[in-house]
């Protein structure tokens, strides 16, 4: 599958507020330099990646969110995991084990050797740091625009690996990221949607909030994992559109209430 010009794109608002929303693991694109290292099997790439996250997420900007979308696959590089540079496997096993053993939650597996330095160094400069700082940048202006900012980290999980999760899970760190009046907004949207919703269990919230998140300067991070038996077949993977445009009732309803929330502080 040959790589979009961009590793992400960005929806903007029209009238931008407090709230950016990025979604790291919607992407299904392995560029033409990674497909060198990187041989995933078709249907890993779709069930591996949170499918249709941005779709979820895709009335945000209506609400005055710019949305920040990752074209690439997680298999190409992690955006919600800190990058590592040589590779965990690197110089650290003989040649004839060094390979990962790959398992997909669509049940194939697969041998994948990590790809040499250069090639993660690459995947680093030219796709993990261009899409934080748009997110870095994009918070910043946020900041200064209304004196807040909240970056919401938009993920979907496959419930065949936590089928006694929640609808929603709601990821703060432990607290360490944002604001009580900010889990407690998302905590009433999803309520008022009749959706289950745990805290931090079993997402906690990765890269993007410990990256990002600054609630004493006034920028505050929230991870949101929702259940793909909400909205996907579980055979096909396929997203149904009308649970998609319900859910998007509620995301829409988590910026709105967000935004509302800060004007508050």
């Amino acid at each position: 599958m040959s790589a979009p010009p961009s590793p992400f794109r960005v929806h903007e608002p029209g009238a931008p507020g407090p709230v950016v929303v990025e979604v790291p693991h919607a992407g299904l694109f392995v560029d033409e330099a990674a497909a060198r290292f990187t041989r995933v099997p078709e249907r890993a790439l779709a069930a591996d990646a949170d499918i249709a996250a941005d779709a979820l997420f895709g009335d945000a900007p209506l609400e005055g969110a710019a949305l920040v979308v990752a074209t690439l696959s997680r298999y190409v590089i992690d955006l919600n995991t800190a990058p590592r540079v040589p590779t965990p496997y690197e110089d650290k096993l003989p040649y004839g084990l060094r390979e990962v053993r790959r398992r997909s939650a669509s049940g194939e597996q697969w041998l994948e050797s990590p790809p040499p330095r250069a090639e993660v160094e690459r995947r680093v400069r030219d796709v993990f740091d261009p899409y934080h700082a748009e997110v870095a940048a994009r918070l910043a202006a946020a900041r200064e625009r209304h004196g807040v900012a909240v970056l919401v980290s938009a993920h979907a999980y496959p419930d065949a690996l936590f089928p006694r999760a929640a609808d929603v899970v709601l990821g703060t760190r432990g607290g360490a990221c944002a604001a009580g009046w900010a889990r407690d907004a998302v905590a009433e949207v999803a309520r008022a949607h009749g959706l289950s919703l745990a805290l931090d269990d079993p997402f906690p919230g990765g890269h993007a909030l410990e990256r990002h998140a600054r609630p004493d300067d006034g920028v505050h991070a929230l991870q949101i994992e929702i259940s793909r038996r909400l909205y996907c077949d579980a055979r096909t993977l396929a997203p149904r559109p009308e649970d998609v445009a319900r859910l998007r009732r509620f995301t829409r309803g988590v910026v709105s209430a967000l935004t509302a929330a800060s004007a508050a502080r």
